[in-house]
């Protein structure tokens, strides 16, 4: 399919494919986002470039293995992750990818038939949990130009998917770089993660359902029965980024999501920021205008103008081909 260019971040999460998952920003550089995608034979390639940092959340949600390298150093389920190492998560596996900079990432999902025949069946059972891929560097590189040149030529060649051979030979080719990446396999202490995942999950359950938005850190922790330094611990295991500052993105979310859903004839910015214990106006819009672009203002006029018209100018959802 040809590339799609997104200016809102939003819309480019909606079309990541083959698994359920939960996308925020955590910073932006440029409001640019874009995605590529291609089916070969049973295999599946996306390729997305965002213009900021991100948190992803979620389950791969289909009959396939994944695979995950990206551009620049982040976190994977709580472990440092390289651009020369790729992420690797099973079926129904749970996943927590994070990325401060701009960055660039490949997935490719495998049926677990196809990565492990019947000749490889105990290496299959030997990596039936999430794990961080360490094979050669050009190893590495080979896989992530292998799945670039899938995708550039299935959009300047689209006809290619319709020659049964064609498909195939690309098929076998992006299978044999995949089982090339088991190298060199290192095993998550899955306890670790759970055991973090399980902490971030009850503190924020903890902040939202505060109605004053008003706990501190060290209150959140008391409540929650952690003790304060595990607490941070957990947060900057999984996301790599101190808990207030995780609570800080999820709030500003919460207020997109309230400003997109109001009528400015019936609501103000002043009462959505008031309502979520932001008292300082010029440092929430500031903190709004940062994370997303555009000031809260403009996110409450804009989706009345929304309402009013499916096709803004600019394209759909600020789609672009």
């Amino acid at each position: 399919m040809p590339r799609l260019a997104f200016t809102e971040y939003d819309a480019y999460a909606e079309t990541v494919r083959d698994v359920s998952v939960r996308m925020r920003m955590c910073s932006r550089q440029v409001s640019k986002w874009t995605m590529q995608f291609a089916a070969v034979g049973a295999l599946a390639v996306q390729n997305g470039c965002e213009g900021g940092g991100s948190i992803a959340e979620g389950v791969d949600g289909r009959d396939a293995w994944s695979f995950y390298p990206q551009s620049h150093p982040g976190r994977a389920n709580g472990h440092d992750l390289n651009e020369d190492e790729v992420f690797a998560v099973p079926p129904g596996g749970e996943f927590c990818l994070v990325c401060k900079p701009s960055h660039e990432w490949i997935s490719v999902h495998i049926p677990p038939r196809l990565l492990f025949p019947p000749a490889l069946e105990s290496e299959s059972a030997s990596c039936a949990s999430a794990r961080l891929l360490k094979p050669p560097p050009q190893v590495t590189r080979r896989f992530k130009s292998l799945a670039h040149r899938v995708l550039a030529t299935t959009e300047s060649h689209p006809r290619l998917l319709d020659c049964p051979v064609a498909v195939d030979s690309c098929q076998d080719e992006l299978l044999a770089a995949a089982q090339g990446l088991f190298t060199s396999c290192q095993p998550f202490d899955g306890g670790h993660f759970d055991r973090w995942r399980g902490i971030t999950k009850s503190i924020l359950e903890l902040a939202m359902s505060d109605p004053d938005r008003s706990l501190s850190i060290t209150e959140l922790a008391q409540q929650a029965g952690v003790p304060e330094r595990t607490f941070r611990n957990a947060f900057h295991r999984s996301y790599g980024i101190p808990p207030q500052d995780y609570l800080r993105i999820q709030r500003l979310y919460e207020a997109r999501h309230l400003l997109r859903e109001s009528c400015h004839d019936r609501t103000t910015v002043t009462m959505i920021a008031f309502g979520l214990g932001s008292w300082d106006l010029g440092r929430f819009a500031g903190r709004y205008f940062t994370l997303f672009g555009e000031r809260p203002s403009e996110t409450l006029r804009k989706d009345v103008v929304n309402r009013r018209h499916t096709q803004p100018p600019g394209g759909r959802n600020g789609v672009t081909e």
